[in-house]
């Protein structure tokens, strides 16, 4: 699996960071598919004050 050391030093935090394109798609996962209703559901039934919305 080739990966690229990031060379640019931004924040000390992520000094050993990797960054790399080979990433899994968990958009159709059925765990985070699951969440996703349950969060629309929730905000459905208990939606934003009008003054945190945009």
């Amino acid at each position: 699996m080739p990966a690229v050391k990031k060379s640019e030093k931004e924040n000390s935090f992520y000094d050993n960071a990797i960054i790399s394109d080979k990433v899994k798609d968990r958009s159709n996962d059925p765990y985070f598919v699951k969440k996703a209703e349950e969060a629309k559901a929730f905000l459905h039934k208990h939606p934003l004050p009008e003054h945190l919305k945009k």
